[in-house]
């Protein structure tokens, strides 16, 4: 069975991101550890329902900061998300039935799908993410203290911004 550790290469530079990534991997782990020592099915079945739990709850955070910044390729990405989320309850269900066999089954997929995912849809994301603060940071910075009307706002390019919309001049 593949072992499965986080490491800087499996960084998206994000890092409330990475850090859920780091609890998933050990999560991972911990299934991969009680199937070794041939822990029982319910053991198992526990383990990875709470891994199952945390991949649903990751999936939501990282879909709601996608949200936040319109990064343009969420769709795609929720697809993928759906697709684990599916898998990995498949493997549940049928651990909950006793089949232990699909503990093992359930570390080779996510061995498989983590690092992927988190190399290509999640780089992507965490750029766009961090692309997005940047801006949001220039804009605060240089929007400053005064009121709303007494400001003259740019976006991140140094265009002009109107805070109520163009209407307002």
């Amino acid at each position: 069975m593949p072992s499965l550790v986080w490491s800087t290469s499996h960084a998206v530079f994000v890092t409330e991101i990475d850090d859920e990534h780091k609890e998933i991997f050990e999560a991972i782990s911990k299934v991969e550890e009680v199937l070794t020592r041939r822990g029982s099915v319910l053991e198992v079945y526990k383990l990875a329902e709470r891994l199952q739990s945390g991949l649903v709850e990751h999936f939501a955070h990282e879909e709601r900061l996608m949200r936040a910044a319109r990064y343009g390729s969420i769709r795609w990405h929720q697809r993928s998300h759906r697709s684990a989320s599916r898998r990995v309850g498949q493997f549940v269900g049928r651990l909950k039935q006793g089949d232990i066999a699909a503990g093992r089954e359930l570390v080779e997929y996510l061995a498989s799908w983590l690092p992927d995912h988190a190399s290509v849809a999640d780089r992507m994301m965490g750029s766009a993410l961090r692309n997005h603060q940047r801006c949001m940071v220039k804009m605060t910075f240089r929007a400053g203290t005064r009121p709303a009307d007494a400001c003259t706002w740019v976006d991140s390019r140094g265009d002009i911004l109107h805070p109520n919309g163009p209407e307002s001049t």
